[in-house]
């Protein structure tokens, strides 16, 4: 019978307690750390803080080239798992844009609202127009902000439509919005990696889980074109946006 190259239960156990200490440790830099730091500074804290989390669940990080150096404006990519946020955090240290929900996870909520994560009711106008409004003065003191235009995540095999109105923020900040395309893939058959998707109904401590039981994730980040805004309608912001992820992901299967 062919070994399991998926953790033992005892090692998973571990993994999950080494990620609790990484959560008490992100509390300690949010009271600690956080309060008179600069915005890069708390990004740096944050960024340094996702790569310690990713080594735990033992996924590794590729991307196609060096993320540009001090990148403000609109960061734009496909939406697979909670897992996104980190892995982008340790290329392109920044904000994120996300439902208003998980503001009200226990923890999870605390620390995104502590790293200035920018919290949007869809089901609201005012809310999108004051998201939008955010997002373009983050982008105005040098921010990068993150945002995943589906609006939900997927197993990757194609492609929602893109929410237009965030890239009106965009607009109104003069800047660049920079495509993303993001993959997991299974190290050792270079299928798509499904244990670290996260959709449905799933919960995230079940998502959790199953990251926890699997050692051969391996994220694939491709850093793709950089479009201006100045003179486009977010539609056609939205649009190229979107044929330019969808495009990076079929050349990628």
């Amino acid at each position: 019978m062919q070994a399991s190259h998926h953790p033992k239960p005892p090692f998973r156990a571990l993994k999950f307690l080494q990620i609790a200490n990484h959560f008490r440790y992100a509390l300690f830099l949010v009271y600690a750390r956080f309060p008179g730091a600069t915005r890069q500074r708390i990004g740096q804290h944050f960024q340094q803080w996702a790569r310690q989390v990713l080594h735990t669940l033992q996924i590794q990080v590729q991307c196609n080239r060096a993320p540009p150096d001090g990148f403000a404006g609109l960061v734009v990519c496909n939406h697979l798992s909670w897992l996104d946020i980190l892995v982008l955090q340790t290329l392109m240290p920044g904000s994120f844009v996300a439902k208003k929900e998980v503001r009200s996870w226990p923890l999870v909520g605390y620390l995104a609202a502590a790293c200035s994560t920018i919290f949007v009711d869809r089901g609201s106008r005012h809310s999108a127009r004051h998201m939008v409004e955010r997002t373009a003065e983050a982008i105005r003191q040098g921010s990068a902000v993150v945002v995943f235009p589906e609006g939900t995540s997927s197993d990757g095999s194609s492609l929602g439509a893109f929410h237009a109105n965030i890239f009106e923020s965009a607009i109104r900040a003069g800047s660049g919005v920079q495509l993303v395309t993001l993959q997991y893939r299974d190290a050792r058959t270079g299928k798509a990696a499904a244990d670290a998707h996260y959709i449905g109904e799933m919960s995230f401590l079940s998502s959790l889980w199953r990251v926890l039981g699997s050692a051969s994730i391996t994220a694939t980040v491709h850093i793709g074109e950089c479009i201006d805004a100045q003179g486009q309608t977010r539609k056609a912001l939205a649009q190229q946006a979107f044929e330019g992820i969808r495009s990076q992901l079929h050349s990628g299967d």
